[in-house]
């Protein structure tokens, strides 16, 4: 069997919940997952939100600030790995092939391989795929969204850290706009988040929420937002590019997926799901 990577999920203190949906997935697919305790939102100081709120296209919030830092901190471990390392969000639900995939990955050449599909268009390098079987890793020339389970190579990892502290966005913005690295989908998807399954008509065994997407406001054309309006300009003209190019090698559509990929696995147990609270709750009340 093809050593994994280390795989590190994201999830904050007080969301036991989500906790529980990871391991237990990690015990069913028989593999082991490191937990990272995710910065919370409440706690970064008003000096750094400052700083690394307005360097984007928009005001970030502070939920989406306190995620790009979880995000940034792996990276850093990631960073000192030669096998770099998969990172995952804590509404992440597996498929029955995502260990084979996450077998194929650090050995793929790719600085960011994306093991999940939001259900949008992307844009693909027409005919670039690693292989025609079944399972494959299929270029990727820009990314839109979603940072809810990727690896992420060493090398990659340094390229992300080299602007970290002067530029900042939503996660997924960082990784597929701000930064260039060379990338690729893993096809047909080899995750989703609980609540876009549970769109497609799946019982997960666990609703999830999240504060990320807030409503915000528009920006008014003033002086002070032209730093903001300058960036946007330069991500829709560098878009515009990418647009062109699908009349030569690039193709937009939505990853490749499966619902059967996903069907024998759920609804996850919900009797595990309480057992692995209980455990929680039980080492919480223990002496220290």
């Amino acid at each position: 069997m093809v050593a994994l990577p280390e795989i590190s999920y994201i999830n904050l203190d007080r969301a036991p919940q989500r906790r529980a949906l990871m391991e237990v997935q990690a015990k069913m697919q028989g593999i082991a997952l490191q937990r990272f305790a995710a910065i919370d939102a409440s706690t970064i100081d008003e000096s750094t939100f400052r700083r690394l709120s307005v360097l984007w296209e928009r005001p970030m919030t502070r939920p989406e600030l306190a995620a790009f830092l979880s995000h940034r901190a792996l990276w850093e471990q990631a960073a000192q790995r030669h096998e770099g390392m998969i990172i995952l969000e804590d509404d992440t639900v597996f498929s029955t092939h995502f260990v084979e995939a996450a077998g194929s990955v650090a050995a793929s050449g790719y600085d960011l391989v994306n093991f999940e599909s939001v259900g949008r268009g992307k844009f693909f390098r027409r005919n670039r795929s690693s292989d025609p079987a079944r399972l494959r890793l299929t270029d990727l020339v820009r990314e839109k969204s979603g940072a809810g389970a990727y690896y992420l190579s060493q090398v990659g990892a340094r390229i992300l850290l080299k602007t970290a502290e002067t530029q900042t966005a939503p996660v997924d913005a960082y990784m597929f706009a701000v930064c260039r690295l060379r990338t690729a989908q893993v096809e047909p998807a080899a995750t989703m988040q609980v609540h876009l399954l549970e769109a497609r008509g799946f019982d997960v065994g666990l609703s999830t929420q999240t504060s990320i997407h807030q409503a915000r406001r528009r920006l008014s054309p003033s002086g002070r937002n032209l730093g903001y309006f300058s960036r946007r300009f330069g991500t829709q003209l560098r878009l515009g590019l990418v647009q062109l190019r699908r009349l030569a090698d690039v193709e937009f559509r939505p990853a490749a997926f499966e619902d059967e990929a996903f069907a024998p696995l759920l609804p996850i147990s919900r009797e595990a799901l309480a057992d692995e609270l209980r455990r929680y709750e039980a080492a919480d009340q223990s002496p220290s």
